[in-house]
Order: structure tokens, then C-alpha cells, then sequence
């Protein structure tokens, strides 16, 4: 499966892998939304090689969904493309942007 978890400290980090598409959302779903099961997530999306709009749409339905939970949730690490998606879907008003990435020294590059 595309996630892979690490605890750190109180939060859960969860590394997306591999495409996220429409011929693989249904396979990733369960697993997906089960990160919400999580008290304080950390997504690491620099794994992830394609994304098309539907794993852009379940991840835009975690984010939200963890907001509404009041799951603190934040985006560590990225990659340019997934940057801008980002940027264009609004996820950075979803998910903390700014102070993970700078914990982590890692800035989407």
C-alpha cells in the first residue's frame, strides 16, 4: 500500500507513495481515511510519483475532514509539482504548510 506510518512524539507521520489516481483510489481509500483515526497526522508527500484529480480529491476530503475533527494536520514535505496543486486546490488552507516543513528543514525541494 502507498502510506507508510512512523510514529514521532505525539504526532503520526504518514509517508504517501506511489500514483494516486482514479485506477488506484479504491484501493487507498481504506487506508487513506483511516489516518484519521490518528490524533495529530504529518503528511509527507514527496513520495508520490502521480497524482490525478481523484487522489487530489481524496486528499482534499482528508484534509478537510481532519479540520472538521480538529485533527491538527500538516504537510512536512512535498515536491514542486504537488506544491502547486496544492496552491491551486487550497489545501494550504486545510493542513499547516509553514511550521512542520520548517521542523523538518524540508521545504518541498
Amino acid at each position: 500500500m502507498p502510506i507508510r506510518l512512523t510514529q514521532d512524539g505525539e504526532a503520526t507521520r504518514a509517508a504517501l507513495e506511489g500514483e494516486w489516481t482514479i485506477f488506484t483510489a479504491e484501493d487507498m481509500q481504506d487506508e487513506l481515511f483511516g489516518l484519521l483515526n490518528h490524533a495529530r497526522l504529518v503528511l509527507d508527500l514527496s513520495g508520490i510519483a502521480e497524482m490525478d484529480g481523484c487522489g487530489a480529491q481524496m486528499l482534499a476530503i482528508l484534509l478537510a475532514e481532519a479540520r472538521r475533527m480538529g485533527k491538527p494536520t500538516a504537510i512536512a514535505a512535498g515536491s514542486p509539482l504537488l506544491d502547486d496543486v496544492a496552491g491551486w486546490l487550497g489545501f494550504n488552507a486545510l493542513a499547516d504548510r509553514g511550521d512542520a516543513a520548517a521542523e523538518d528543514g524540508d521545504h518541498g525541494s
